[in-house]
């Protein structure tokens, strides 16, 4: 009887040393944390991630190191994530990309997005904008939509890639609006942009932060955004909801995420540095600077506006009829 009582009372001392004790996050975080960001550097997300990086190591006492781990189309950088040790030491700075829209395009996802990672916090919405070379003969959204239906086939637009935010987009603008455009996929918006400077295709959806510094030389002619409400950086530009296609909204966005697992007691730390980060002052203004919108919603409320997005990308997927990548 003792020798079952003793294999006993090691088996569930080895059970219990599975869950963190609740003073876990007491202590958190001894050492540095990193910061996983799935593209190159340079972009939006590293960007973002950089600054809030810094405001958050201010307010944990500690480093936070950004590591970009770049490859298909993020799936390698929030892959390791959500491999990686759920001890809130490794943390991924992603966008929509990765977590909502490479579900329905990878054929073999490397993580499941939703039952892989922890929700931290949502950082802030990037939405889109629907430009044009000046050239084109549209000075509002009304006329150039009356210019693509008299003109069926002849117009086409560019987008930083097959499956990103912008190309989703202008496939369900054709979708709402029964357009005939022709889509122009690049390697970035950069590719894609230098074309519509250089006149070669008419139209682009692109960024609000990579679209602003061509908008405001006249470069580029904004016409309407994406998201639901108009954009702070480009406050007389109206959406495309309120410009005849009530519903419209495809609004990238940015957000924290933990590899699931990860004690809660961190998981809410980390969400109260994380929204005290978004919310001071000089945060905020570099977000609206560059087109971007602050979030703050609690761990339950990021949640939940996960599950609400899952459906949401699924749908614009289809739509977009983006080909299976295996």
């Amino acid at each position: 009887m003792k020798k079952i009582i003793d294999t006993l009372s090691v088996a569930i001392a080895a059970v219990i040393a599975l869950f963190p004790s609740p003073s876990s996050a007491k202590d958190y975080p001894s050492h540095p944390i990193r910061m996983v960001v799935p593209y190159s550097a340079g972009g939006p997300s590293d960007t973002q991630a950089r600054l809030i990086g810094q405001k958050l190591s201010e307010i944990l006492k500690q480093s936070v190191i950004v590591e970009n781990h770049a490859g298909a189309a993020g799936n390698i950088g929030a892959g390791m994530v959500a491999n990686a040790k759920p001890d809130g030491y490794t943390l991924l700075f992603s966008s929509t990309g990765p977590l909502m829209v490479n579900p329905h395009i990878f054929s073999n996802m490397p993580f499941d997005p939703l039952k892989d990672l922890a929700p931290i916090s949502l950082i802030s919405f990037a939405p889109s904008v629907l430009a044009v070379n000046p050239n084109v003969s549209a000075a509002n959204i009304d006329e150039l939509i009356s210019l693509l239906k008299a003109n069926p086939d002849k117009y086409s637009y560019a987008s930083g890639g097959e499956g990103t935010t912008q190309h989703l987009s202008g496939e369900l603008l054709k979708d709402m609006a029964s357009l005939k455009m022709n889509h122009i996929p690049y390697k970035g918006e950069g590719p894609a942009t230098i074309d519509v400077l250089g006149d070669h295709v008419p139209i682009i959806f692109i960024s609000v932060g990579t679209g602003l510094p061509n908008f405001k030389r006249g470069l580029l002619r904004p016409l309407a955004v994406t998201s639901l409400h108009r954009n702070p950086a480009l406050p007389d530009i109206p959406t495309l909801a309120e410009s005849g296609f009530p519903g419209y909204e495809v609004t990238a966005w940015q957000g924290v995420f933990a590899p699931a697992g990860t004690p809660r007691d961190i998981i809410n730390k980390l969400n109260a540095a994380l929204r005290s980060s978004v919310g001071s002052p000089d945060i905020a203004e570099r977000f609206t600077s560059v087109g971007n919108v602050s979030a703050n919603k609690t761990v339950e409320e990021f949640s939940a506006f996960l599950q609400k997005e899952v459906p949401h990308w699924a749908k614009l997927v289809k739509q977009a009829g983006v080909a299976p990548i295996n």
